[in-house]
């Protein structure tokens, strides 16, 4: 009878083994699936905000930037044109100041005669630039091209350039890139302006 209960007791003791431990193989796996679920879960909800917030901020971006670029279209060429109230020597003065602001050194206005088409001579980044000044509404020609070209060579500059507060005409542009000679047109001004943060300023005659 002895050796009979200690068979069944044996027996028993097996298949609760053998139960607890297809129990724990269960609860591993399911608490494995389940760690795996929460993780992709994790994984897809990250992502999720990851692209509402690039969502949100390309929206916020489009929308503050449609003031700032219309407010940057309207001030982009009011600058420049501020400059038609001076008369040509003020003009040549102020731009002298601008130039002074935006970097160049050694900014010496000509004498107003026999400046054979120079304007301003003035330094920056080791190279001397000779600067004619033309102040008026009106495109700016090929001679003005001219003048400075002739200009810089007559002083011995490596650069040439024609600022003014308007653009060029075709003429002169072509007539530029075969030369050489650099056009500031109204937008340069203006940001060389911006950066200044001079006003021109005409003084009143009585």
């Amino acid at each position: 009878m002895a050796k009979r209960k200690k068979k069944r007791h044996s027996l028993f003791a097996s298949l609760a083994d053998g139960l607890l431990s297809l129990i724990d193989f269960i609860c591993e796996t399911f608490s494995a699936a389940v760690i795996a679920l929460l993780a992709g879960i994790g994984r897809g909800l990250m992502g999720l905000l990851r692209g509402l917030a690039r969502g949100l901020m390309g929206l916020l971006r489009a929308v503050c930037g449609v003031p700032v670029w219309a407010v940057r279209r309207l001030t982009a060429h009011g600058g420049a044109r501020r400059c038609l109230r001076l008369d040509g020597p003020e003009f040549e003065a102020y731009v002298a100041l601008v130039l002074r602001d935006n970097g160049f050194k050694h900014v010496e206005l000509t004498k107003g005669s026999g400046d054979q088409g120079v304007d301003i001579l003035a330094e920056r980044n080791g190279k001397t630039y000779a600067i004619q000044c033309k102040n008026y509404e009106g495109a700016v020609g090929n001679f003005a091209v001219q003048e400075a070209y002739a200009g810089a060579e007559y002083y011995g500059c490596e650069v040439a350039a024609v600022i003014c507060p308007g653009e060029f005409t075709r003429g002169a542009k072509e007539l530029a890139r075969a030369t050489g000679v650099l056009l500031w047109d109204e937008r340069k001004l203006s940001r060389m302006m911006r950066n200044s943060g001079r006003r021109p300023h005409h003084r009143k005659t009585a």
